[in-house]
């Protein structure tokens, strides 16, 4: 009996260690898989239309942005034709406004499809991505993004990498 015992013993060690090396080379990227993303570029470029068709040339809005150095506001925009826009907080995050109007909201989030693109097409060269998502929610009457999000999924543990959160507020048009 003590025989068998020490033989169905080493039989389950050795199946053990043979699933978890399966599991082990499943989940390290030993495998060529192709990157997974998730972005919808057409309802962008349709909300992106209805912005421009809207023709809104005074208004006001918050942004605030936060990514991997940390929070970019609230910064407070206002935005009058044949006028420079009004950055309010420009003394604590002056050297960091990502946009002074929506069409700007719009070419940085523009500049999210062409980094997706970049990985999409091999021409990215830096840390491997194994998965990007770009998820934009717009307002339904003006039409601009009221929520961003970007998020890249790695192959190896990467600090920071590449993520950011816009999230759009306190949007008025103004007389």
């Amino acid at each position: 009996m003590n025989k068998r015992f020490h033989k169905n013993k080493k039989i389950f060690f050795a199946y053990s260690v043979f699933f978890v090396s399966l599991f082990f080379l499943h989940s390290c990227d030993f495998f060529d898989r192709a990157v997974v993303i998730k972005m919808d570029k057409a309802a962008f470029q349709r909300e992106r239309n209805l912005w421009n068709s809207q023709n809104i040339g005074n208004y006001r809005f918050v942004y605030d942005f936060f990514n991997d150095a940390g929070p970019l506001g609230p910064v407070r925009v206002t935005v009058k034709e044949n006028e420079e826009p009004v950055i309010e907080n420009q003394n604590e995050f002056n050297s960091h406004v990502i946009a002074r109007n929506i069409p700007e909201i719009y070419d940085f989030i523009s500049d999210a499809f062409d980094f997706i693109e970049s990985v999409r097409n091999g021409s990215y060269s830096g840390h491997r991505i194994r998965s990007i998502t770009l998820n934009i929610t717009y307002n339904t009457q003006f039409h601009y993004p009221v929520k961003v999000s970007l998020t890249a999924g790695y192959v190896e543990s990467v600090d920071g990498g590449v993520y950011y959160t816009l999230n759009i507020t306190e949007f008025s048009p103004l007389d």
